[in-house]
């Protein structure tokens, strides 16, 4: 069939045919229930197996939980018990692959063969396999088991799924060889590629970041498919239905692209004659892949419920929750599907008509039926012949009027087109919960996004340009200023050597377009791509935006002027970015809307509003007020801003809000641990300090605002400058007024929801806030006379530890940090590029070299190799290789002293660049300052040591110890530690010992001793430090005196010596020193289970591997977790009172179990503290249901020293009364 002949078909069969059928009235059911397996006129091919699990529709392909088959009814509109069921391929037939997990499959045209998937391992691989319906033929098609090393996720193996053949006698299907990774989950994404029917020349065929679903074809040749997307959108609600030709071009949306719910459209498939009608799942996305069934006319709206028919819920078409899933439809009144009968554990094969007569086909005793099909010819589809040009790596796309679709905007408005590639990550992400994928902004943007240049717009509104292929692209209109217009929030990809056309932006798909005659834009060669003023590639707001920031507007916003306006724009990092950025993505008025951004909130609960087609000018920095404020030049405060910069804030704006704006990543993830802490400390110092007269109620803080500290300068931060006198030194600001502070009036919102919402909420929850103005009328109250305040100086030294203690574990955008290369995924391999960068080269205080060059559009994606020679024209050799990088920059700690050369090599696949070179000179090595002012100060048993920064913040610092009159000092520390403190425990009470500190660089070297300071361990406390009996109330009794008040949370009850938490519930005790790591350390306790949960945390101060201790039930042991050591042993004994004691001596963690050492492990801890409260009965890092405790806990008891094996035992003889 010639391209014509084709065409006409294509036209033909979307426009005829669809009139000549109507649905039988749903109000008008028949007057008898019809015998609906009566339709069931051929043999049924289902799938035994165990029914789909997990917490996401994407990601069934990583669950276990083998069993089950692929079967063959013979008569399935016989009743149920003469059903004669024969097994395709399960365990026993005689062509096997043994046990494991069955599923999707797919018959051929003339339903003589089928395709399927298997997965043999819990963390293994899923693989295509071809088999004939008589079981005959098995032969395996892919393996993707040798792409399993490359792959960074969660869980394991990598999945090649939903197959289905296409008319040309090709397959289709889903895989995550490619290596994408989901930005919110970090799991495998798949999408479509093809292959020959014998699963060779694996191509891919979309370009999606996120997941696709369920490929089919529909009568004309394109594929049907599910397609989730989230460019600037929620990550929830769009999984919607989409079309694309079997050689990728032509992907358009069909239906739901811009719907809330359903949230997703799975199992599609078309209606047997009747080409506009499709069968579909429609499920939640945060669930199993199960939910309704219903039928889609295509003719009604592109997003219009009234589209849809819910064959289960008639009155309420897009409802999607439920265990219905993988419908067949009969015909446009009868679908054939997976679903859950009425009191049963499984799924069976059900048949339903639109009147809601539903009837079941068949069930299994004890496994889930799914994926039922009738084993009969089907028509092969029209086959669309190939347009790409395989061999090319450019395509292009044709805009032929901009303004068509974009209300309210004259002709001549929009100036260019911006073309963005929205990423898919590839590399890995650590960091726990917490990590980049969450954090790349404030719940905006998901991905990081490659600016890859600006095309112009002509007078008539036509462009046409050539792009890459590969990528997943979209478009944004901007005007003459570089403000957004238009952004186009979904993708499409360009072939290689194929023109992808529209008609306008956002214009209706089906109307006819106007014959407008020849276009501007198509009298001349397509153009490339050029970069904005400011250059191309990523936009990353701590390296890029931070530092106009600083240079234009700290000084009045967060700087030695003031704080203009309460607006602080500095850089000083936050728990999770820096306080301009929060600042400026601050939900003033509303969740929905990033306020001096205008940017898009994508929380799951605002899909509402992220889900809409917005009107031009409605978002990013065409409405927003920073944008404003940039154009109108800030009554003049920013003469100097260049417009290259300004064209960069325009750009940053329109990324909505990313800050991490690349994938690069650090092995400590995106959160300051230590942030929280700090706050705490200074919640507690502003108490003593009587601030919250002012800023509390209750003898509570009822407010504490996200910038009030600064852990970049610690003596900018507005919690120091706020109460000092204005104009005093220290920065003072005199802002505080004697009077009660409205919470109202908080500044940084969020989450203006008090914490994340996953299901989506109607937009009158979100309803506009005015923020509550400041009242800064009268006199300036000063609490801080000057900076010699002693509630001042405690601040200032919590913030200063916080500091050191965050730079100790730097993320991607503070100094220091050990910068891994993040990587995108690239399906066609980048070229070289033209014009080669420069090589630029500094040295530092450390006398330490920086090269770096220029991350472009260009260059991203290539790999770079960085030699060092002796000569400046050295031809670079796999002798002078120091380092092969992804990476745009790297730091020599290891050049000599002298003229040093370097070259820089560019690689891709099989090409290299010509040599890119620069000459340096380093000067002599300096050796680090020594540090100052060390105290040594005695405390029960041990010294704790406190001395002075000197020098650049990244140095660490080795502490020695000698004999006290020795000058043989032997160093403490295995690492340098990068705080400026330490605590020596290893003593005996009475002897002095003389301590000594040096200061280490990032070379390594070695400063000169401080002066030493002398000290010896006081006598170790014998007694508990801390005891809580639960005898009559939740307080525990201290040392020398006094109470520590306990916390009752939830159905948590005191009875007869122990507590309760049969019922729930937990205890917390305010954070005490005693709890703390830097001395000896035991916990002892009774706890009797009367019921098993997960993994019950009994006792704890601390969180897994960050900092603290907790001791908790595991699997079938305990463990005794202390600063990132995991002590595990002993067995649990439900049912009665058990002993547990563990200890810590400062090198080694104890566990002993009713009286006897159940484990031993050495190890050196995480010096970072834990200032959070201790918790009884719950997790301290995070108290939820897998950490409860259900029985009773009694006898609490934390000693500062070491309980003994004798102690141990002899405190079990004196075992508790059983609980009644």
């Amino acid at each position: 069939m010639n391209n014509k002949t084709w065409i006409l078909a294509l036209l033909v069969g979307l426009t005829v045919g669809a009139s000549v059928w109507q649905p039988t009235s749903a109000a008008e059911p028949a007057e008898e229930t019809p015998q609906l397996t009566a339709l069931l006129d051929a043999p049924l091919l289902f799938v035994k197996r165990h029914s789909y699990v997990g917490i996401h529709i994407y990601d069934t392909f990583y669950k276990w939980k083998p069993g089950g088959g692929i079967y063959v009814i013979e008569n399935p509109g016989d009743p149920p018990e003469e059903h004669k069921v024969r097994a395709v391929i399960d365990p026993t037939t005689p062509a096997t692959l043994g046990e494991g997990i069955y599923s999707d499959p797919e018959l051929s045209w003339d339903a003589k063969r089928l395709l399927f998937c298997f997965k043999g391992e819990a963390a293994g691989s899923t693989s295509i396999y071809e088999v004939g319906v008589d079981g005959s033929g098995l032969k395996r098609l892919t393996d993707p088991c040798p792409c399993e090393d490359e792959y960074r996720g969660s869980h394991g193996g990598v999945h090649d799924v939903s197959p289905a053949y296409l008319p040309d006698g090709r397959i289709v299907f889903t895989s995550t060889r490619q290596h994408g990774l989901v930005p919110c989950a970090n799991e495998g994404v798949d999408i479509m590629h093809v292959m020959n029917v014998d699963g060779s020349d694996i191509r891919t065929l979309s370009v999606n970041n996120v997941n696709e679903f369920d490929p089919c074809v529909l009568p004309d040749g394109r594929i049907l498919q599910g397609r989730w997307e989230y460019v600037d959108k929620t990550a929830l609600t769009q999984q919607s239905l989409w079309t694309i030709f079997p050689d990728g071009t032509n992907e358009t949306a069909m239906f739901a692209n811009n719907m809330v719910h359903p949230e997703a459209l799975l199992d599609a498939r078309p209606v047997p004659g009747l080409p506009h009608l499709v069968a579909a799942s429609l499920t939640r996305h945060n669930a199993p892949p199960r939910g309704t069934v219903g039928i889609l006319d295509t003719r009604l709206g592109k997003n219009s419920p009234g589209a849809m028919t819910n064959f289960e819920t008639p009155d309420d078409p897009t409802f999607d929750r439920g265990d219905s899933c993988e419908p067949w439809p009969l015909s446009g009144d009868v679908i054939l599907f997976s679903g859950r009968p009425a009191g049963s554990a499984f799924n069976a094969i059900e048949i339903m008509d639109r009147h809601g007569h539903r009837q079941l086909a068949h069930a299994e005793p004890d496994i889930c039926c799914h994926s039922p099909m009738l084993i009969k010819p089907r028509p092969r589809p029209l086959i669309i012949p190939d347009g790409r040009q395989h061999a090319e790596v450019t395509g292009r796309l044709y805009v032929q009027d901009v303004y068509e679709g974009l209300a309210g905007v004259e002709p001549g408005e929009v100036k260019w087109l911006r073309v963005i590639e929205e990423t898919s990550r590839t590399s890995a992400t650590p960091g726990g919960a917490m990590n980049q994928t969450f954090l790349v902004s404030a719940i905006l943007a998901f991905s990081a996004k490659n600016y890859l240049g600006v095309v112009p717009v002509e007078a008539d509104g036509s462009a046409y340009f050539e792009v890459p292929a590969g990528r997943a692209l979209y478009l944004q209109a901007l005007d003459g200023e570089g403000r957004l217009v238009q952004s186009m929030r979904t993708f499409v990809q360009a072939a290689p050597g194929v023109t992808r056309s529209c008609i306008g932006c956002h214009e209706h798909k089906y109307h006819t377009p106007a014959n407008s005659g020849d276009r501007l834009a198509v009298s001349r060669r397509p153009v490339r791509p050029k970069p904005e003023s400011w250059g191309s590639g990523f936009i990353d707001y701590p390296s890029m935006v931070q530092p106009i920031m600083d240079k234009h507007c700290v000084r009045c916003h967060g700087g030695e002027e003031g704080i203009a306006g309460r607006m602080d724009l500095s850089g000083g990092w936050t728990e999770y970015f820096n306080i301009g950025y929060e600042n400026l993505v601050t939900r003033r008025e509303t969740q929905l809307i990033a306020y001096w951004i205008s940017g898009i909130d994508c929380m799951n609960g605002t899909a509402r509003w992220s889900a809409q087609i917005f009107q031009p000018r409605s978002h990013g920095s065409g409405a927003a007020p920073l944008a404003n404020i940039l154009v109108s030049g800030h009554d003049g405060h920013i003469t100097s801003l260049s417009r290259t910069e300004r064209d960069l804030l325009m750009a940053w704006i329109d990324t909505n809000g990313l800050y991490h704006g690349t994938w690069d990543y650090t092995d400590h993830g995106c959160k300051i641990n230590a942030w929280p802490d700090v706050k705490n400390a200074l919640i507690a110092e502003m108490q003593g300090a009587g601030c919250v007269r002012c800023h509390g109620k209750n003898g509570q803080v009822t407010m504490f605002e996200n910038d009030w500290f600064n852990l970049q300068h610690p003596e900018q931060s507005r919690i120091l400058r706020a109460p000092l006198p204005e104009g005093a030194v220290g920065l003072g600001l005199g802002m505080c007024r004697d009077r009660q502070v409205d919470p109202g009036h908080q500044r940084i919102h969020i989450l203006r929801t008090g914490g994340y919402v996953h299901a989506d909420l109607p937009l009158e929850s979100f309803a506009p806030q005015t923020p509550v103005p400041l009242d800064t009328e009268g006199e300036s109250i000063v609490s801080f006379t000057s900076t010699d305040d002693s509630h001042y100086q405690s601040m200032l030294a919590i913030i200063n530890d916080g500091r050191r203690r965050a730079l100790a574990a730097p993320r991607a955008d503070m100094p220091g940090a050990e910068i891994n290369a993040g990587s995108c995924r690239r399906l066609l391999p980048p070229s070289l590029p033209e014009s080669l960068p420069t090589l630029e080269a500094r040295v530092d205080t450390e006398s330490i070299v920086h090269l770096s060059w220029a991350r472009t559009a260009e260059t991203i994606g290539l790999g770079s190799e960085i030699h060092r020679g002796s000569q400046a024209d050295f031809s670079p050799t796999d002798e002078t290789l120091v380092t092969a990088t992804r990476l745009f920059q790297f730091t020599d700690a290891e050049a000599p002293e002298g003229q040093n050369h370097y070259a820089l090599v560019l690689v891709t696949d099989d090409d290299r660049s010509a040599p890119i070179r620069t000459s340096i000179s380093v000067p002599a090595l300096p050796e680090p300052p020594a540090p100052a002012g060390l105290k040594a100060e005695p405390a029960p048993g041990r010294v704790e040591l406190r001395w002075l920064e000197q020098g650049d913040v990244c140095l660490r610092y080795h502490v020695y110890r000698a004999k006290a009159g020795s000058d043989q000092f032997a160093c403490l520390t295995r690492e340098p530690v990068a705080r400026l403190q330490y605590t020596d425990v290893d003593l005996s009470a009475g002897v002095e010992h003389a301590y000594a500190v040096r200061a280490v660089n990032r070379r390594g070297a070695e400063s000169a001793f401080s002066s030493p300071a002398v000290a010896a361990a006081l006598p170790e406390i014998k007694e508990p430090v801390f005891e809580a009996t639960f005898a009559q109330n939740a307080n525990a009794s201290l040392h020398g005196g006094g109470t520590a008040p306990g916390t009752v949370h939830g159905k948590a009850r005191i009875s007869d010596d122990k507590l309760d938490l049969r019922q729930g519930g937990h205890v917390t005790f305010a954070h005490r020193p005693e709890f703390d790591l830097n001395t000896r350390l035991s916990v002892e306790f009774w706890l009797y289970f009367t019921a098993e949960t997960q993994m019950p945390v009994i006792v704890g101060c601390g969180h897994w591997r960050q900092a603290g201790w907790f001791l908790q039930r595991i699997g079938a042991g305990w463990r005794w977790h202390v600063g990132g050591i995991d002590c595990d042993g002993g067995k649990p004994a439900p049912g009665r009172w058990t002993h547990l004691v563990g200890t810590f001596d400062g090198r080694t963690t104890r566990l002993f179990q009713d009286g006897q050492k159940v484990a031993e492990k050495p190890g050196h801890i995480i010096q970072a503290t834990w200032n959070g409260p201790l918790h009884v009965g719950q997790y301290s890092g995070g108290p939820s249901a897998p950490y409860q405790v259900n029985g009773y806990i009694s006898g609490l008891q934390i000693y500062n020293r070491v309980v003994n094996a004798k102690e141990a035992a002899d405190a079990f003889k004196q075992k508790p009364a059983d609980p009644e």
